[in-house]
């Protein structure tokens, strides 16, 4: 699964790559939308290069990259499916998710 993806992602891009793992985790689908302007600001003035919210990735074009995609697919699958965690452990979480694919 974890090379089909990785296949998936260099042949035919992310939005397929991501199409296949949801289909293969059974859930909804996740949208990619390459928009900086979306990506959040937080009141540090720091910039983030990705950012989840309610079935659509908002990625900037720098931070277009496969870990931040499996990052952000692991938020959709816990909002997805509905898993009740605190902030920093559903992060913690999402960077053991990308580890396992690398």
């Amino acid at each position: 699964m974890r090379e089909k993806f990785l296949l998936i992602y260099e042949l035919e891009g992310c939005q397929k790559a991501v199409d296949f793992l949801t289909k293969y985790y059974g859930i909804r689908r996740m949208r990619i939308i390459v928009d900086g302007r979306r990506v959040m600001r937080t009141r540090t003035h720091k910039t983030y290069s990705a950012h989840y919210y309610r079935n659509k990735a908002y990625f900037t074009k720098r931070g277009l990259n496969k870990r931040n995609v499996l990052h952000e697919l692991y938020h959709h699958i816990v909002y997805v499916e509905g898993w009740d965690m605190l902030v920093g452990q559903e992060e913690s979480q999402a960077n053991k998710y990308v580890e396992t694919f690398f």
